[in-house]
């Protein structure tokens, strides 16, 4: 049965991983986290990593999932044989973070963003190449990996090219994570893509925007049929991570959380 639980990507609280942050997401409500590995780069990352598990340790909340770097230096799916290879070694990297803190999935962009239409077939094959390699370390530590939906030009732009990218390649290991940014001006389509991807969704970053392009705003503050949605979720069964990805502007950190808490109060009523 649908039981969502309180998660959010890390960035969404904090850039930085401080004491201050860590009390306040511990004293919170939110169950899951989801983390990017630059998080814990530079001389204190290993500090910084230490501290969150200690956190983690004491307050029973979880990373439920790592989101692999994506942008034009780490891409899977380009043409440039060094920035696919540091792509793969970040992918790599990312596997071990999730050995090292017992987290279950990773997400994964299949491309950066402006795809050329005359490239979109061999990006694709190289996407899902990628892929392919990373499918026997994954398979090994029972990792699963969502590929995202993404918006604009980016490969996997629609419910149907992402179950594409997906669809040859093992279904233990790979499924689809819905960001309910990412459709564009298709946001009356959310409920149909979520039962569309049906058993294939297997992770979720909730914000809500303008129905033109990506704004990560609160859910309820912008076009998204949220009760549609829900209602979608409920009938496939959604058992996954239900991660809030959200930006706000000068917002003081407990208020943050408070705003997610009392959101996730209001989805849950709905």
């Amino acid at each position: 049965m649908f039981v969502p639980k309180l998660g959010v990507s890390l960035h969404t609280i904090s850039n930085e991983v401080t004491d201050e942050v860590l009390e306040a997401i511990g004293s919170s409500r939110i169950v899951t986290l989801e983390v990017k590995p630059w998080l814990f780069a530079g001389e204190r990352g290993a500090d910084r990593k230490a501290a969150l598990l200690e956190m983690l340790q004491s307050t029973g909340i979880r990373v439920a999932s790592i989101h692999i770097p994506t942008d034009h230096d780490y891409e899977l799916s380009s043409l440039d044989d060094a920035v696919r290879r540091a792509a793969m070694d970040e992918a790599e990297r990312c596997i071990d973070l999730a050995v090292e803190l017992s987290v279950p999935l990773l997400v994964a962009h299949a491309s950066d963003d402006a795809i050329e239409p005359a490239e979109r077939a061999d990006r694709l094959k190289r996407s899902r190449d990628a892929l392919v390699e990373l499918t026997s370390r994954s398979r090994r530590h029972n990792l699963r990996i969502a590929v995202e939906l993404l918006p604009r030009t980016c490969l996997g732009n629609t419910a149907e090219e992402v179950l594409d990218i997906i669809r040859p390649l093992d279904s233990e290991v790979f499924g689809v994570c819905l960001d309910t940014n990412h459709l564009m001006d298709r946001y009356r389509t959310l409920p149909d893509v979520v039962r569309e991807l049906g058993e294939n969704l297997i992770a979720l970053h909730l914000s809500d925007y303008d129905g033109v392009d990506e704004k990560h705003q609160l859910p309820g503050t912008g076009v998204i049929d949220w009760k549609g949605f829900m209602a979608a979720l409920r009938e496939i069964d959604y058992g996954g991570p239900f991660d809030y990805e959200c930006r706000w502007k000068d917002l003081p950190l407990p208020e943050r959380i408070r705003s997610l808490e009392e959101n996730f109060d209001w989805l849950g009523g709905l």
